[in-house]
């Protein structure tokens, strides 16, 4: 296997660890998902530039990528940027559960409407 090969296969293994997509690293360094995906299938040859911004994304060090043994990974979860699988199920569930309530004001609103067509004078007189 060459060494672009090798390298795509051992940051694919550590972005998939760290729980992030291609979308993800892509947009973090600066990269379209496209090539992201390219240096991942070791199609094209990666600049030492990336490596680093790669490395810094998966929280690992650039020689993980080099390493033929596994690295000893813990899967981290970040305080910002990016959100888990449940964390995503969880804001989907809410998004529909809003949706509905939309909808359900939007039934509402033309019965209130109606009823406040012609408004009332509370005080004084008609000059």
């Amino acid at each position: 296997m060459c060494v672009n090969k090798k390298v795509g296969e051992k940051i694919r293994q550590l972005r998939a660890v760290s729980g992030l997509s291609q979308d993800n690293v892509a947009e973090e360094i600066g990269m379209s998902s496209g090539n992201y995906g390219k240096i991942e299938r070791g199609e094209i040859d990666v600049s030492s530039t990336h490596l680093m911004k790669i490395a810094k994304t998966l929280k690992v060090n650039v020689s993980d990528f080099f390493e033929e043994k596994k690295a000893n990974i813990k899967e981290t979860k970040t305080d910002y940027g990016f959100a888990t699988k449940e964390e995503l199920s969880e804001i989907a569930q809410a998004v529909q559960l809003l949706t509905k309530e939309i909808a359900k004001l939007r039934e509402e609103i033309p019965s209130s409407k109606s009823s406040a067509a012609k408004p009332k004078r509370k005080y004084g007189k008609k000059k």
